[in-house]
């Protein structure tokens, strides 16, 4: 972009209305015209810095004179200094008056619209080249500056609403993870809750060794004794059962036998 710097012509006269109260803000107008110049000659040779103290000289000496505030905005925009330029070239464009010439306002706002596409300002430096436009059609670096500048408000827009849409996914993605372990910590303590308690076991599990300990209390599990065996017991039962019948029969008859006898005597 062209840094448009607006130069005093060697020998032109700085055109002054005597106005009263004029003495009264303590216009040296020549030495404004020799800082004036001094400047020119250091910006010229791109010593930039040295060029703003004498501009700002210029403007102690006049400050009325907006040569001196144009050329320190150019200084500073130089420097690299785009916010302070900026501030410079809005006095100039606030104090506009319908019978200022077209092409020095125009340069106002084309050089303002450099330091806020500078700034990455590209709504505010749009208005400002359409304003330097306004003021004359024919300047073609504010016509491309201005292409420029909506080229880059439609990417830096783009990156936004990506950056916002990435925000939201992200958003979205913490807001599922929260709610999905809010529902399990839900599920875990239901499941708790619905569990029934079981004590630890103390002693070690051993799988393949079952308790010691009979578990029908000594008792005779039925089909213990095999059919034959239980034949078996039971004809003993029998015998025996016959032999005492026998021996009660024998001794029944034993005492018959005696009373008997008792009575013969």
């Amino acid at each position: 972009m062209k840094q448009k710097i607006y130069c005093l012509i060697a020998g032109t006269a700085l055109c002054m209305m005597a106005l009263p109260g004029a003495m009264a803000q303590n216009v040296d107008a020549k030495t404004s015209r020799q800082k004036l110049r001094a400047g020119n000659e250091d910006y010229k040779n791109e010593k930039y810095t040295e060029a703003e103290v004498n501009y700002r000289r210029s403007l102690d000496a006049d400050p009325t004179s907006e040569k001196a505030v144009y050329n320190i905005g150019n200084a500073l925009f130089r420097q690299g200094k785009f916010e302070e330029a900026a501030k410079q070239y809005q006095s100039l464009t606030a104090k506009e008056r319908p019978d200022d010439d077209k092409k020095e306002t125009a340069a106002d706002w084309y050089n303002l619209g450099n330091s806020l596409y500078m700034q990455e300002k590209y709504a505010e430096s749009i208005e400002a080249y359409k304003n330097a436009l306004r003021r004359n059609p024919d300047d073609h670096e504010a016509r491309y500056n201005l292409r420029m500048a909506q080229l880059k408000l439609r990417q830096q827009q783009q990156q936004q609403q990506n950056q916002d849409n990435q925000q939201q996914q992200q958003n979205q993605q913490q807001q599922n993870q929260q709610n999905q372990n809010k529902n399990q910590d839900r599920d875990d303590k239901n499941q708790q809750q619905n569990s029934p308690q079981q004590q630890p076991n103390q002693n070690p599990q051993n799988p393949e060794r079952q308790d010691d300990r009979p578990t029908d209390n000594g008792q005779p599990q039925p089909g213990s004794i095999s059919p034959e065996n239980a034949q078996q017991i039971l004809d003993a039962m029998q015998q025996d059962e016959k032999k005492t019948q026998e021996k009660v029969q024998q001794k029944l008859l034993d005492q018959r036998q005696r009373r008997k006898t008792d009575k013969e005597w």
